[in-house]
């Protein structure tokens, strides 16, 4: 990502083409905060009304040097003639060096063909695999979030006995959990056998629940397994 940001340029709009159970917001976020930009982060998912929204965030960041980054434009098909028009006339226009605009929409007839011929596509596949799968999901972790209990991060710092003991729980549930992520992304292939739709887990899920699983044990003086349970199974993947 940082490679496709360095050939970019204020005109030149760069655009994630989502595959199913991709999610690049994450990269996007973290490419930010390396850049030194992620509070000019401006992200909006489209849909019906957002087009005005949209528009005025583009005409700011185009000015400030925002990055805006318009999600899911797959769903805004009655905007999208309006958003080729607004970078039709960016070119007779004066933008701010840093300023960027990221797009992202998975692959869709009513995407703007002129949009696709002058941006930067970047694709982000979903790893195949459960092995795959979970190197994935731990290259994306940090070692302060891996290591978070370790470092006094909980509430009871103080205790140190205690926060041995959350550290085990954490890192173990912490693999469960990706385990369990991993599984139900590669159950795909049977649709929605098992849950009341069709839904497509990606990266958001995991990421919920994360923080979920940390919160509840910073919280709790013992491991909250059966609260943890009803949590993960039947709220956060429960469907």
């Amino acid at each position: 990502l940082a490679s496709s940001f360095k050939d970019s340029a204020p005109l030149t709009p760069i655009i994630f083409v989502l595959s199913t159970g991709a999610d690049p917001t994450l990269y996007l976020q973290n490419l930010a905060r390396d850049m030194g930009v992620f509070e000019r982060l401006r992200m909006i998912s489209l849909g019906q009304g957002q087009g005005p929204i949209a528009e005025a965030l583009i005409a700011a960041g185009r000015d400030g040097g925002d990055w805006v980054c318009l999600q899911n434009c797959h769903l805004a098909s009655s905007w999208m003639p309006s958003l080729e028009m607004l970078l039709e006339s960016h070119q007779t226009m004066k933008l701010n060096d840093e300023f960027r605009l990221w797009l992202s929409s998975m692959p869709s007839k009513i995407f703007p063909a002129s949009i696709l011929q002058s941006g930067i596509k970047l694709t982000n596949e979903p790893p195949k695999g459960l092995r795959a799968n979970l190197k994935r999901t731990y290259e994306d972790l940090t070692e302060e979030e891996i290591m978070y209990f370790d470092e006094g991060g909980a509430s009871g710092g103080a205790d140190g006995a205690g926060n041995k003991v959350k550290a085990r729980a954490w890192k173990k549930l912490l693999f469960g959990l990706t385990f369990f992520h991993a599984v139900i992304q590669e159950r795909r292939k049977y649709g929605a056998i098992g849950w009341n739709i069709r839904y497509e887990w990606n990266q958001s899920d995991i990421l919920t629940a994360m923080a979920n699983l940390r919160m509840y044990i910073e919280e709790q003086d013992d491991v909250p397994y059966e609260t943890l349970r009803y949590i993960m199974g039947d709220v956060n993947y429960g469907g």
